[in-house]
């Protein structure tokens, strides 16, 4: 099927990286001058649909959607209900694209069999906000950061723990670099609109990182 991806460059490239890769699709770097003739393509992949408004819902397309959906629900995404046969919500934040599996949320059996039969190597799971493992990995971050400034423990110390005491693959810091703190602290500034802020409180140190990660 032809497919197109959009959204930034370092965005594009992480997904090339992985998934993207197998996909082989064409690119177009978000917003660009020039149309990429929408219409031509069977599958658009918005990478940042859930980070600003996407062309989706404001262009003629004939095409099946796959929208970033960690920030937001792909329910609070879509304009109106019909949507929800041509359209599926993923993980397709940095380090998760980088998998073989993409993870994604369909709020029709229509739209998941057709996205599905596409990308075979897909798991379904629940339209929340960050889906499974970004929610799951950045309450661990921030888990952590809250600790580290309760504890007055440096980053340093928790990164050992994790790696040598848990075994993970990656230490905190690099997680977070991986993914993008900003991009943490997005998911759980979301969870916060959806809960509240005593559910999931926010730890100072990753809105410093968070700060940092977008002035680079």
């Amino acid at each position: 099927m032809r497919t197109l991806v959009i959204g930034s460059a370092s965005r594009i490239q992480a997904l090339l990286r992985g998934v993207g890769g197998r996909w082989q699709p064409d690119i177009w770097t978000y917003p660009a001058r020039v149309s990429p003739g929408w219409n031509y393509y069977d599958i658009i992949i918005d990478l940042e649909a859930d980070e600003r408004p996407s062309p989706a819902f404001s262009v003629s397309s004939r095409a099946f959607w796959v929208f970033a959906s960690t920030k937001k629900t792909l329910r609070s995404l879509l304009p109106h209900p019909k949507w929800a046969e041509r359209c599926v919500g993923a993980n397709l934040l940095p380090g998760f694209c980088e998998r073989d599996l993409v993870e994604a949320s369909a709020l029709s059996d229509v739209a998941w069999k057709y996205f599905s039969a596409w990308e075979p190597q897909s798991v379904r799971v629940p339209d929340t906000v960050g889906l499974v493992s970004a929610r799951l990995l950045s309450l661990l971050l921030n888990e952590a950061l809250l600790l580290a400034g309760e504890a007055a423990l440096s980053i340093e110390t928790l990164d050992l723990a994790v790696k040598l005491g848990l075994n993970y693959p990656h230490t905190l810091s690099e997680w977070g670099n991986i993914i993008g703190w900003h991009h943490v602290l997005d998911i759980l500034e979301a969870l916060q609109a959806d809960y509240s802020a005593a559910t999931y409180p926010i730890a100072p140190l990753l809105r410093d990182l968070a700060s940092h990660a977008r002035r680079t």
